[in-house]
């Protein structure tokens, strides 16, 4: 019996570390070949460099080994912990990285992975305490940030967070539910505030600079599904 377990094991081992290395290197060439329009926001066109072919939006190098090894590491823990919960957390995890990307070099959040990111939904179904709680988490979710960026806006006379933000925002609360989103709400908050007010003391960006917020909430996320036993701050 000890023998098949142990069998078993470094077969799930050696399917995580073939997803890891596929999604990993799969991610990186996916974004490169993404329709310049899904990177550009409503009714505006692509620029030369989006639709230029001669060279990448993101190199290999580092980032396909990089990104490899994350996916690796993740699915290893995640598929020994669970491999019912590991399946949806990578795609969920794939599609968070691919979102940070785009939002990060071109502040966008492309429609079409957020809409990824929904279907990963259903794989989080028989993780649910009640079936209201991630109706609860989306409202939540998408009703902070909707609020904040209204607010935002009337008092700053700019766009203060983008809808994609909101979007992103509610269809995480749909994944992890009421007590998810609230946990990912605060660290997000927490983690861009604190590396915010770092790039104005190190004088990378001014007051009243606009930052991307995607990466900070694929990274909160992230963390939360990796370690939310660990991440309760409620």
């Amino acid at each position: 019996m000890y023998l098949e377990e142990t069998l078993i094991l470094l077969i799930q081992i050696l399917i995580f570390i073939l997803i890891g290395i596929v999604a990993g290197n799969g991610a990186v060439y996916v974004f490169n070949k993404l329709p310049a329009k899904w990177l550009c926001d409503y009714g505006e066109e692509p620029n030369e460099a989006l639709l230029s072919r001669d060279r990448q939006r993101l190199n290999s190098h580092p980032w396909k080994a990089l990104f490899s090894m994350f996916f690796v590491v993740v699915g290893i823990k995640l598929g020994v912990e669970d491999i019912y919960f590991a399946l949806p957390a990578l795609v969920t995890m794939w599609t968070l990285l691919i979102i940070s990307i785009a939002d990060y070099k071109y502040m966008i959040i492309p429609d079409q992975f957020i809409a990824l990111l929904a279907i990963t939904t259903f794989g989080y179904v028989p993780y649910y305490e009640t079936y209201i709680d991630p109706i609860r988490g989306a409202l939540l979710g998408g009703g902070c940030m909707l609020l904040i960026a209204v607010v935002g806006k009337l008092i700053f006379k700019k766009e203060a967070l983008g809808f994609g933000d909101v979007k992103l925002f509610t269809v995480i609360g749909l994944l992890v539910g009421f007590y998810g989103v609230l946990n990912i709400l605060f660290a997000t908050s927490m983690l861009s505030c604190v590396v915010y007010g770092i790039k104005i003391l190190r004088k990378k960006i001014k007051r009243g600079d606009t930052e991307p917020l995607g990466p900070y909430i694929a990274i909160t996320t992230t963390l939360y599904l990796l370690f939310s036993d660990l991440y309760l701050f409620f």
